[in-house]
């Protein structure tokens, strides 16, 4: 008797600690999910930074080559 009330104290317990490591599990992967999408967005702001560099130079040059090849 004392057998049966003890099993089904158990089975609640595990069903419990199954909740709590599901829980911290999605945790962690919520944590990583937000350092990837972090990580993803600072390369695309470095990669915008350098085309937005890049164009200004070569438009800077061409501008400089063509105002002194053609003066008025």
């Amino acid at each position: 008797m004392i057998v049966e009330r003890l099993f089904p104290r158990m089975r609640k317990r595990r069903v419990a600690a199954q909740l709590i490591e599901e829980a911290l599990l999605l945790s962690v992967a919520l944590v990583a999910l937000s350092l990837l999408v972090g990580g993803v967005d600072s390369i695309l702001k470095q990669a915008s930074g350098l085309t937005s560099n890049i164009w200004k130079s070569i438009s800077g040059n061409l501008n400089n080559l063509f105002s002194t090849a053609f003066q008025w």
